[in-house]
């Protein structure tokens, strides 16, 4: 998950269902409106698509732009497109399917590329003369509103995809050429204009002019052409000579920027390497062109990159990146193409070799990188490479289904401890059962069976800094001993049905620590978080009293948070628990205020003691005026409702100053308390 945050795309993954399994930051930033809607993990790709945004005001049909973006979105082909942002800025979506129906995801924000392209071609359009861009087929790219007015006359369209001579034919069809033309006229046309060193060729038209044509080809194999009436020039044979050098100059500066045009589409701006769109070009004209037995790919991936973004920041974390880029590109032979794909991932196309010779190429790119340091901020950092090879076989005959072939080999070296190489074969059990491997539902079942959770404790204190009590949070220690987030695997919990378990838990435990502050004579408590359909479970709400009568006065060092509120379904059985749960002592409080809709209804209709305002109100406090009128409105009312109210998130000196100003006396955050094992706080 570390990775997936360190990645500058936003990145989601549905399930075959089409619900949404994971994401991570960045695709919050890019669809900030998705905000209002909580915990996104379950919901449905229509239902996200659906939310009305401000994307919509840039569309002429909300409802076309929808079900378009849902065919898309099925068809998961993993070729790009495009897509515009609420904030006026523009998106660049792929979306792939996996052999057991999942998608995966991806948006690049690309409006600076966007907006650069735009200038460029207004600049084009406001040439007085016709220009048009073709690729290597001579298939139209783009076309400047001169060259579309040109051949408009004759009922010709410049639509981008037409092939030169086809216009070329229709154009002489519709009466643009003089009359005398010879038959072949077309076709010698088309020859001259392939012709190297570029030829300008003058064109009689109907109308009795003329019009001066110059084509120059690129070194990527594109054709820039400039068409100038030149009716006038012919009457002034003198002047012919100054023109044709403009026209000379002309072509070249335009052929510049096509050149541009054409790198920016194709290379990676950080490290200058080939980027995801020229790797999947190259790869689908390999796979058009040559044997695909001699078509291999490695998708590589640095391990533990965002240890080195945390250590020194995205800027000097670029540095290393490039560095790495260029360090590749010197570990491969000159005909090999190394792109980055985003993030800390990059891929090497390697051809002509087999599996013996790959390997060994592989393999000496990892030794490689232990040999060396590259620097980042002024440190010197170790890099590891997890890497995942792909060989072309008639079941992976396209890019998309190679590139996936190889990150799914990727996933497996890193999960086998990373810093090694995998080779992507279903009838390797590493390969073949990696998913199921990996799921969080096993790896939750066997946290719970072999006591892999631990309890971490964060300190809630008041205005004079006294502690008050902890939070309990919970941690699950997974197969090689790393400790993961709640973050990570409770959303797969609450999916998987398993959050009963995990609370009951969590209750038990939490009332171990409660007992050991009551025999310390401690004033402080261990609040729990508890979901609303546990709270709604006659079994786990048996357990609860139970656990309260096996353990009398554990109450007055136990407290409990409600969680999901969202999902209650019956609020007047949970309410009716929730009173019996205070008349026995136990305060109660309501969890996450302010994050999602419903929190004042819920604080309306169910018995608490105390409300915790959500970190994200605090966080964005000194920065929204809605969420400090939100404060307000939470302070305002816990004080007439006479309830306990604790601020959560509180990382910096002004955000303290903030709440302190509005009235808040209770206080959780990482400015006063980073948490901690239990172990370790309460020894």
């Amino acid at each position: 998950m570390s990775a997936l945050e360190s990645l500058k795309d936003g990145f989601a993954l549905f399930d075959p269902e089409d619900r949404m399994v994971l994401h991570n930051r960045r695709f919050i930033e890019i669809f900030p409106f998705l905000e209002t809607l909580g915990d996104l993990h379950g919901l449905t790709f229509t239902a996200l698509a659906s939310v009305p945004s401000g994307e919509w005001s840039w569309v002429d049909s909300p409802e076309d732009y929808v079900a378009e973006r849902m065919r898309r979105h099925h068809a998961a082909t993993g070729e790009p497109f495009n897509i515009p942002l609420e904030n006026g800025g523009w998106a660049q979506v792929r979306e792939y399917r996996t052999p057991d129906g999942w998608i995966v995801a991806t948006w690049s924000d690309i409006s600076t590329l966007k907006s650069d392209e735009k200038k460029l071609l207004d600049a084009i359009d406001s040439l007085g003369e016709g220009f048009v861009l073709l690729d290597a087929g001579d298939r139209i790219l783009l076309a400047n509103s001169h060259m579309r007015e040109m051949f408009a006359a004759a009922g010709v369209s410049l639509r981008s995809g037409r092939a030169l001579h086809e216009v070329l034919e229709e154009a002489e069809r519709g009466g643009f050429f003089a009359e005398d033309i010879p038959a072949d006229f077309v076709a010698s046309l088309m020859a001259e204009l392939r012709e190297v060193p570029a030829r300008r060729v003058e064109i009689p038209l109907r109308n009795g002019g003329w019009m001066l044509v110059s084509h120059s080809h690129t070194d990527d194999g594109h054709t820039v052409g400039v068409w100038t009436e030149l009716t006038t020039q012919k009457k002034r044979e003198a002047e012919l000579i100054v023109m044709r050098e403009q026209l000379r100059q002309q072509t070249e500066a335009l052929a510049e920027f096509a050149s541009l045009i054409a790198r920016h589409a194709r290379h990676d701006l950080l490290t200058g390497l080939p980027n995801r769109f020229a790797l999947e070009e190259r790869l689908g004209q390999l796979l058009r062109d040559r044997d695909p037995r001699e078509i291999w790919l490695a998708f590589i991936d640095l391990d533990h990159f965002k240890g080195i973004n945390d250590a020194v920041g995205y800027a000097a974390a670029d540095d290393l990146l490039r560095e790495v880029g260029q360090f590749l590109r010197g570990q491969v032979r000159g005909d090999d193409m190394v792109a980055r794909l985003g993030g800390d991932e990059f891929a090497v196309i390697l051809t002509g070799l087999d599996e013996s010779e790959v390997l060994r190429i592989a393999r000496r790119l990892n030794s490689a990188t232990h040999g060396r340091s590259f620097m980042a901020g002024g440190r010197s950092f170790a890099v590891g490479l997890s890497i995942g090879l792909a060989h072309s076989t008639p079941a992976l005959a396209t890019p998309s289904s190679l590139l996936a072939a190889a990150d799914t080999a990727c996933y497996v070296a890193k999960d086998a401890g990373r810093d090694r190489v995998q080779v992507y074969d279903l009838g390797d059990p590493k390969v073949n059962v990696t998913q199921q491997r990996l799921s969080w539902a096993e790896r939750i079942q066997l946290g719970l069976e072999l006591d892999r959770f631990s309890l971490h404790l964060q300190a809630i204190v008041d205005d004079h800094r006294n502690v008050l009590g902890y939070e309990a949070l919970i941690r699950l220690i997974d197969e090689d001993g790393a400790s993961c987030g709640p973050g990570q695997f409770l959303p797969a919990a609450r999916r998987l049905g398993l959050m009963g378990r995990i609370d009951a838990w969590v209750l038990r435990h939490a009332t171990d620590l409660a007992l050991r502050l009551i025999s310390r004579g401690a004033q402080q408590y261990i609040s729990v978080n508890v979901g609303a359909n546990s709270l709604a479970d006659l079994a786990f709400q048996r357990n609860l009293i139970d656990l309260l009568e096996m353990y009398p006065g554990v109450e007055q060092a136990l407290r409990m948070e409600i969680t999901e509120t969202e999902e209650i379904d019956d609020i007047g059985q949970i309410s009716a628990f929730l009173s019996d749960l205070r008349s026995r002592g136990l305060h109660i409080y309501l969890d996450d205020f302010g994050n999602g809709y419903n929190s004042f209804e819920a604080l309306k209709r169910l018995p608490v003691d105390g409300i915790k305002i959500d970190w994200t109100v605090t966080r964005d406090l000194l920065q929204d005026p809605i969420d400090e009128a939100l404060m307000r409105a939470a302070i305002s009312i816990a004080r007439s409702l006479k309830l306990e109210l604790v601020a959560e998130g509180v990382e910096q000196e002004v955000q303290l100053a903030k709440l302190r100003e509005l009235g808040a006396s209770r206080y959780q955050g990482f400015f006063f308390h980073r948490p901690a094992e239990a172990e370790a706080v309460l020894s």
